[in-house]
């Protein structure tokens, strides 16, 4: 069965662009379809390790402190990481 939906202009663009991309990818055609069916895919996925990754640091879940010192710790690693490989 099909059916139509509403989009912004904005969304259809963007939404082309996901379409352009896949079919520049896979060197076939891909509908709409296909193209939204890969999103939630990929979307339930990133929802789904996000659960699982909360499942093994279940003692921050809900701390945004401690989850935003990580990531800053994270950003100043990755600094140090950056400078100590343009020194070597």
């Amino acid at each position: 069965m099909t059916t139509t939906i509403q989009l912004t202009e904005e969304t259809q663009s963007k939404l082309f662009q996901v379409v352009s991309q896949l079919q520049s990818e896979l060197g076939k055609r891909v509908s709409y379809d296909e193209a939204i069916a890969l999103l939630i895919a990929q979307t339930q996925g990133t929802r789904e390790a996000r659960e699982q990754f909360e499942k093994l640091f279940g003692a921050l879940r809900g701390e945004k402190a401690a989850w935003k010192d990580l990531r800053q710790l994270r950003k100043t690693e990755n600094k140090r990481h950056a400078r100590l490989a343009r020194t070597a």
